[in-house]
């Protein structure tokens, strides 16, 4: 499976990334393995086969998780202040 993956600054082109993950939603936040290391990217789609993949969309990163992490450490910090 194929993922196209948009990098920011850069809406215009899509990078294709094979993967194994199933279940991505436009616009979730991806790491790539890219030829510059790893990159944060936006899930665009997945589409059935490509010739441009060459590496692997790594994960999805849990942002609502973390931004519920950091409303919670706010909170603590202003319960201790």
């Amino acid at each position: 499976m194929i993922a196209q993956i948009e990098f920011a600054g850069n809406h215009e082109i899509q990078y294709d990334f094979f993967t194994n993950i199933t279940g991505l939603m436009p616009g979730d936040v991806v790491v790539c393995d890219t030829a510059k290391g790893y990159s944060c990217g936006t899930f665009v789609g997945y589409i059935p086969e490509s010739n441009k993949a060459t590496r692997r969309l790594v994960c999805r990163v849990p942002v609502e998780e973390h931004r519920a992490w950091l409303r919670a450490m706010l909170e603590l910090e202003d319960m201790l202040l």
